[in-house]
């Protein structure tokens, strides 16, 4: 009888130990899924540029990670659009449509839609831009529900 109940026992401790690391394994990954709310709730810049290349799930990372739906790399064509605030802490051409030095930028986008693009295709986007580095946002526009009147619309 006592070997029965100590074999139940470490069954049921087994068990519950292993549904409580699935649930804790589950809440640390969709911490980090799409869509995550931005650091920021405004825009800052948009930009229009030609579909270099598309990451579905794509990971950044910083001091901690954040799963993107989408990461979109961009060839910068045109630098529509920039908060005066932003535009102070970065260096940007629009001559020469460069950001920081670069005539390319990625786009991480959290909003729950497939966007139909391919590559070489030209897109217009506007997002929050973040010019730090250790975030996991850093260097790109996101384009998320949190963040207000960002989008990704493809140029006919």
């Amino acid at each position: 009888m006592r070997k029965r109940f100590l074999i139940a026992t470490i069954a049921i401790i087994a068990v519950l130990t292993i549904a409580v690391a699935f649930l804790v394994n589950q809440e640390l990954i969709s911490k980090h899924m799409y869509p995550q709310d931005a650091l920021h709730e405004d825009s800052n810049l948009t930009v229009r540029g030609i579909v270099t290349s598309i990451e579905e799930n794509y990971k950044a990372w910083g001091w901690e990670y954040h799963i993107y739906r989408f990461y979109i790399q961009l060839n910068i064509t045109e630098i529509v659009w920039i908060r005066e605030d932003l535009s102070d802490w970065i260096e940007y051409s629009a001559d020469k449509n460069t950001i920081k030095g670069w005539n390319s930028i990625g786009v991480g986008y959290d909003n729950l839609d497939n966007p139909q693009l391919i590559i070489g295709q030209i897109v217009e986007c506007k997002g929050h831009y973040i010019p730090v580095t250790d975030l996991p946002g850093s260097f790109k526009i996101t384009i998320a529900p949190s963040v207000n009147d960002s989008y990704l619309k493809s140029q006919i």
